[in-house]
């Protein structure tokens, strides 16, 4: 109340109670006195006098609507008259009468008041669908852990709150800082110190870890300095909590699907009204998001973390793998050559199979090798000058044994000449893998493999009449571990196709797939000429 006439306060006091109201009321009487009462939160209605020795009802008005709290203010005065009423109506006050009409006041103030609570209502309900709809925007922004740590802190602030922790524990002991907001950077570096050297213990009796333990959220719509000074374990401590500023708090756990991830924090520090049971929902409805968030986040830092121990232990694998095939493959030529000079064909047959058989384990661990180099970056070239055809066919001979085996004829058509700076083993590589496909789909089927120049590039296709491709799965096979068939009817790992089409896209060429018009697959390998400039 703005009145410098404490007999007109009772006046006003009597007036209230005898309209049913408990009345509390602070009665200033300066510019100064009332900012300082002007605590949001606090007060329902401000009642002034029209003029006062030193200050006015304009006057304090305008204090208040700078104060961006939205306060009926109405003006009751012996002296105010009526052109006097209509300009503090147009400056915003609610209304106006005299005290001679003081009947009056208990109506005016029971309709501001639920006018004022109305608005307050629609105010919160359109900043929880503003600070809801923003979260969902800036929560999906990142699959970073500790990045959406720090998205899930800023998200309330400043709208909900000044300030925003995030809490989650370590070691089994604390309950760690994780992530802190305030807009003001100097008591974000304050909050983190005081985490520093004061850890929260998970045991604590109250506060967030009592919350985590829980998993039942809780309000303090007042934080009193006494139970500050209850959680404070040193005069250091204390102080530093207190410096924070924390008028109100409110501690929601991150509820994931396995359980209770960590607890966030909200407060307020007397700028604006203290939090209270209405504002536990959109505390709540953010943290459910927030920890839903938080949980894809962890799963897929651990699924990448899972993939890059795969790719190590295929890489180390195939090292190990490869020195003794290595040895095996010398040991077993050495045996064939050896079995020939001696005229023993049954034994060079039988050789000749087991080198077979140690070429393919070689090849599927340089395929598995290869995978791993995939995974952390492209495949390494060693281009040279080479004939494109005199390559295709080294490889189908090297074929024609298992050729033979399958039952499929080999058609070859080679246009000679066509001379380009490919890496030799890696062009092999794909050639093979080719080969190896069409013979395992196209058992007991010709193959016809041909190598000719068209548009600047060169290309080499080899065709099956085998079992075919499905439409949508032309492009899947080219995955990682990607096949169109069961792997029970075929076998195979899923990876040549994958690995032939990053060693074309490694030249600056590419592999594709097409139905084959009466049956099978075509499969299409396109290389430059010209090797592509570096800039």
């Amino acid at each position: 109340m703005v009145e410098d006439n404490p007999d007109d306060q009772d006046l006003v006091e009597r007036e209230l109670r005898h309209g049913g109201y408990e009345v509390h009321i602070l009665r200033v009487q300066s510019a100064e006195e009332l900012r300082e009462a002007l605590v949001p939160g606090r007060w329902d209605i401000i009642l002034s006098d029209y003029s006062l020795p030193g200050f006015d009802a304009p006057g304090a008005l305008a204090i208040v609507l700078d104060s961006g709290l939205d306060i009926p203010f109405i003006v009751v005065s012996g002296s105010v008259g009526e052109n006097e009423g209509v300009e503090v109506m147009k400056a915003g006050a609610r209304d106006y009468f005299p005290k001679t009409n003081i009947i009056r006041l208990p109506a005016a103030v029971a309709r501001e008041v639920e006018q004022a609570r109305l608005r307050q209502e629609r105010a919160w309900a359109a900043r929880d669908r503003d600070l809801l709809a923003r979260a969902g925007e800036v929560l999906v922004g990142s699959l970073d852990f500790q990045s959406t740590l720090e998205r899930v802190a800023r998200v309330p602030v400043p709208e909900l709150a000044d300030w925003c922790a995030v809490y989650l524990p370590e070691e089994g002991r604390y309950l760690r800082t994780v992530a802190l907001a305030h807009e003001d950077p100097s008591r974000v570096a304050l909050g983190l110190e005081t985490d520093r050297l004061f850890p929260m213990d998970l045991e604590a009796p109250s506060g967030p870890p009592c919350v985590f333990r829980t998993g039942e959220p809780l309000l303090l719509t007042e934080v009193p300095e006494e139970r500050l000074a209850l959680l404070a374990r040193s005069p250091e401590h204390l102080r530093r909590i207190l410096a924070l500023g924390l008028c109100s708090v409110i501690h929601v756990p991150l509820v994931g699907r396995m359980g209770t991830l960590g607890v966030v924090t909200l407060g307020t520090t007397g700028r604006r009204p203290r939090f209270c049971q209405r504002d536990m929902p959109v505390a709540q409805e953010l943290a459910r998001r927030a920890a839903l968030t938080l949980e894809n986040a962890r799963l897929y830092h651990e699924s990448q973390e899972a993939i890059r121990l795969r790719d190590e232990f295929l890489a180390v694998a195939s090292h190990e793998l490869r020195t003794p095939l290595t040895s095996l493959g010398l040991q077993l030529g050495s045996l064939v050559q050896r079995a020939r000079r001696e005229s023993a064909l049954d034994m060079v047959e039988r050789l000749d199979r087991g080198l077979r058989q140690v070429r393919r384990l070689g090849t599927l661990v340089e395929t598995l090798l290869d995978v791993s180099r995939l995974s952390t970056g492209e495949l390494s070239l060693s281009p040279e000058r080479m004939d494109l055809g005199e390559v295709v066919r080294e490889v189908l001979e090297r074929f024609e044994a298992e050729s033979q085996a399958m039952g499929c004829a080999l058609r070859v058509e080679v246009t000679p000449g066509l001379v380009g700076e490919w890496d030799r083993m890696r062009v092999e590589q794909v050639v093979s893998g080719l080969l190896a496909n069409a013979f395992k789909f196209g058992a007991r089927r010709p193959v016809e493999v041909r190598v000719w120049a068209e548009r600047g590039g060169a290309r080499v296709v080899v065709e099956d009449r085998g079992i075919g491709i499905p439409e949508d799965q032309l492009e899947r096979i080219f995955e990682r571990f990607g096949r169109a068939v069961s792997s029970r009817s075929y076998g195979g790992l899923g990876l040549g196709l994958y690995v032939a089409r990053r060693a074309a896209e490694a030249h600056g060429g590419r592999v594709w797939a097409e139905q084959r018009e009466g049956g099978g697959a075509r499969f299409t390998l396109e290389l430059p000429l010209r090797p592509a400039r570096v800039e």
